[in-house]
């Protein structure tokens, strides 16, 4: 499902191929969410998001000072894979990363290196706390 007022948009920049926006069966988009695509957004399934969550593969350039940051060209800085059973908390940000699965990404958090699967990651940047230890079936600070 896709939840009110959420937002989905897939732009092709100039000379590049038609971006490629996926969301995998199962999966619940909450309320006010906002995903942009230019090159590849790929949402596993089961994935659960809570209201107000950012995903995006791209961002504004702003190489040039002479040029105001919306006369810049839209950069992709790479795609985005979040993990079939993953939870997103709400107002998390997911930039150009890849999450594994059954991860949890804690409210707020600013996602911007991948994360190995079974994590749990909060803070800006993000950063992983915990990690789920298969041999003891637990949960272990990291």
């Amino acid at each position: 499902a896709i939840h009110s007022h959420s937002w989905l948009l897939t732009m092709a920049l100039p000379g590049r191929q038609q971006p490629q926006l996926t969301i995998g069966d199962g999966s619940d988009i909450g309320n006010f969410n906002h995903i942009t695509c230019v090159n590849h957004v790929e949402i596993g399934p089961k994935v659960l998001t809570a209201d107000r969550v950012h995903i995006s593969d791209n961002g504004h350039g702003f190489d040039d000072p002479s040029i105001p940051i919306m006369d810049q060209p839209v950069v992709s800085k790479g795609l985005v894979v979040i993990g079939e059973g993953t939870w997103v908390g709400e107002y998390a940000s997911i930039l150009s990363c890849r999450i594994g699965r059954n991860c949890v990404i804690g409210a707020n958090a600013v996602v911007t290196k991948d994360v190995p699967d079974y994590c749990v990651v909060v803070g800006v940047p993000g950063r992983v706390i915990r990690k789920f230890d298969f041999e003891s079936r637990s949960w272990k600070n990291v």
